[in-house]
């Protein structure tokens, strides 16, 4: 059924109809609360029992089970609790007195590895129908593709199952796609459609931590009432967070995928995914808690060819780990990437959003159904076209569209001899990315594990290694090579002067803002504009106009909340021209020259020319600040490789020809006492 489509009274109006206990199995514990405070205010007895209880109230649940006539007509467990024997066993007694009149199990596609939140522990139901064979066992869930169904009813050990299955189509949601590449920023686009909408209650889901409390704090200096939430807040915080949204103090809340499940409130009329999401099934039920009163809602989803390189990188790195702990975990990541390359067909298709939905759930419906509900069906002219401007500027241009995603492992590729970077993973943009979750040194990392993995222990097993590394170098500088020459930026994706000059212009406005908010700064502010728009074109040049636009936005937003300190600290700690003429020039005292002097190694006659020098103004030639600073070349991997050899080679021959070996100490010694024995003799 989908999402709101009312799966739960399917199991708690039995439960009041017939006499009994329905066991409901959760997999959250917060959705369980959520409900069984929902029932007790409704005056139906309901209780669960998870870790986060007392034992004094597990224990008052237990004697109530455990007395002539319960009246507990719903107990809600998680399946962790199911697979423990000890509980098991008070399940068997309690359907022994003919007590268990139900088993629900929620969110049921959990329980296959096709489900897109897969949790093994689910997979330890199928005890269930071994000691409890005569009660009948109802599966519920919104995201069951078929594959999906078919492993829930094999993996549940059900003989044939009566199967109901409702329509996917939620009529009242207008599906939305937003291309953040053709975005000037993004942030303010999203700021810009929530007060748009005039406060109403919204979910904005984002795929890091740090983005929901940016992208929070953000909306709140821009008077739109809004928290984040996710599980780097504590427990109490978070309840307080979930209380004030539910209770319309907060309108926004930003948080990750797994807020919402099973939060019964049905006003939510915006549901923005800030990143692209894995699957089209955690898609689908994400965006299904939007409009569950029925009344128009939207579903808007961000889209960016850089969220969808970080998401494929993800899931492949995933793969990759996978691959060689065996054969299930690999196919499970192969799952995952086709279940994501559904949601990057949603977002580069010019076709009907909905009629994707429903097909990717096994439900073939006309292109008619739709009625111009989503942005592909009303606008179909001005999506095409910004489709077709995505493709320039991604560079990711064929004849046939967008390219699909490649299930391959690199080890594979490597193998092949074929190193080379997916159409998703561009080395160049590595420095680029947020530190949190894609460093640059994962590929290190999983190179190091490999080494120490397989056990080296001869001399040509380690240059084996060594002489892969040096192939995997030479490759990579390699095809870095041919993409320099083929150019690293198309027309559309480079930054034109334009967009230079219309960041400049931000930066001035926020600068003016800063003064007023923060009195009379003294400084340049049409220098400093340009100082700061410059600073943003250094570091993200080579990368294109989307990092370079998000960096101008962080700088605004930074300069939105920085004190007087930080902002003329950071003015003019690179830059001695952005202080305004209106304030007193103050001479800077000369950089003072520092001499290492080691005693013992320096001549009286070294020193005083080391004096005389320091005193010197002429003869030391002084670099100024501004000019380029040459720093040594870096080696490369397989010269480091040879001069370490080299090293080794010459400190051995060094430290054999001063100190002699253990062999050689230990001749000497005894030589030494085979001569004083002799000696010894020759004195008796």
């Amino acid at each position: 059924m989908p999402t709101g489509g009312g799966k739960s009274m399917c199991y708690q109006i039995p439960a009041v109809a017939k006499p009994g206990i329905v066991l409901v199995i959760s997999p959250l514990i917060a959705l369980m609360e959520n409900q069984v405070a929902a029932l007790k205010m409704k005056g139906i007895p309901a209780e669960f029992l998870s870790s986060t209880q007392t034992a004094q109230t597990k224990e008052k649940i237990h004697e109530e089970l455990n007395s002539g006539k319960p009246s507990i007509r719903l107990l809600y467990v998680t399946p962790e609790l199911v697979a423990i024997f000890g509980f098991m066993t008070k399940l068997t007694k309690l359907y022994n007195r003919g007590l268990l009149s139900l088993i629900a199990i929620d969110e049921a596609h959990c329980i296959s590895t096709w489900g897109h939140d897969f949790r093994p522990s689910y997979r330890k139901l199928s005890s269930l129908r071994r000691h409890l064979p005569g009660v009948p066992i109802l599966a519920l869930t919104a995201t069951a593709v078929p594959k999906v169904q078919n492993d829930v009813i094999e993996s549940l050990c059900l003989q044939h199952p009566l199967i109901l299955r409702a329509s996917f189509n939620r009529p009242n949601i207008f599906y939305e796609v937003r291309y953040k590449d053709l975005l000037a920023d993004a942030y303010t686009d999203l700021s810009n459609l929530l007060k748009s909408a005039r406060n109403v209650c919204s979910i904005v889901y984002c795929l890091e931590r740090s983005i929901c409390d940016d992208l929070s704090g953000y909306l709140c200096k821009n008077g739109i009432s809004s928290a984040a939430y996710h599980a780097g807040l504590n427990s109490k915080l978070r309840s307080a967070i979930l209380d004030d949204w539910l209770s319309s103090r907060v309108q926004v809340i930003v948080a990750t995928v797994a807020f919402g499940m099973g939060i019964d409130r049905k006003d939510v009329r915006i549901v923005c995914h800030f990143n692209i999401p894995k699957s089209m099934e955690g898609f689908y039920q994400e965006s299904g808690r939007a409009g569950r009163d029925q009344l128009p809602s939207r579903s808007v989803l961000y889209y960016g060819m850089d969220d969808r390189k970080r998401m494929e990188f993800i899931l492949r790195n995933a793969a990759n780990k996978n691959s060689e702990s065996s054969s299930s975990s690999n196919s499970l990541s192969e799952k995952s990437l086709e279940a994501f390359s559904q949601m990057v067909e949603y977002c580069e298709g010019s076709g009907c959003r909905r009629k994707r939905i429903l097909k990717s759930f096994g439900e073939e419906v006309p292109a008619s159904l739709c009625q111009k509900s989503c942005d592909a069906c009303k606008h179909p002219g001005l999506v095409s076209r910004k489709l077709e401007e995505l493709r320039h500027s991604s560079n990711t241009h064929k004849r046939d569209g967008f390219f699909p995603i490649i299930i391959k492992s690199s080890k594979d590729a490597f193998l092949e001899g074929q190193v080379q970077d997916t159409e998703f993973w561009n080395r160049d943009d590595e420095g680029s990315f947020s530190g949190e979750d894609i460093s640059d040194s994962d590929d290190g990392v999983e190179v190091i594990s490999s080494l120490t993995r397989s056990k080296i222990s001869t001399k040509a097993g380690l240059d084996e290694k060594f002489e892969i590394l040096k192939h995997a170098e030479e490759v990579y500088y390699q095809n870095k090579g041919q993409r320099k020459q083929e150019g690293s930026l198309t027309d559309k994706k480079a930054i034109s002067e334009t967009l230079k000059e219309a960041s400049k212009k931000r930066l001035l406005n926020a600068l003016k803002q800063a003064q007023e908010r923060l009195g009379d700064l003294p400084l340049d502010l049409e220098a400093s504009a340009i100082f700061l728009e410059m600073d943003c074109f250094k570091k993200y040049e080579k990368v294109g106009k989307t990092f370079y636009n998000s960096q101008v936005a962080a700088t605004v937003r930074w300069l939105s909340s920085s004190s007087h300190e930080q902002i003329l600290d950071r003015l003019n700690a690179n830059s001695t021209t952005l202080v305004s003429t209106n304030c007193k020039s103050v001479t800077p005292p000369p950089d003072p020259i520092i001499l290492d002097h080691v005693p013992g190694e320096a001549s009286t006659g070294e020193n005083q020319d080391n004096i005389k020098l320091k005193h010197s103004n002429e003869s030391v030639e002084m670099k100024a600040p501004g000019e380029k600073i040459e720093l040594p070349q870096i080696p490369s991997f397989s010269e480091f490789i040879n001069q370490k050899r080299k090293e080794g080679q010459m400190g051995s021959s060094g430290v054999s020809s001063q100190y002699p070996s253990r062999g050689v100490q230990k001749r000497i010694l005894d030589s030494q006492k085979n001569g004083a024995n002799n000696a010894s003799k020759r004195i008796r």
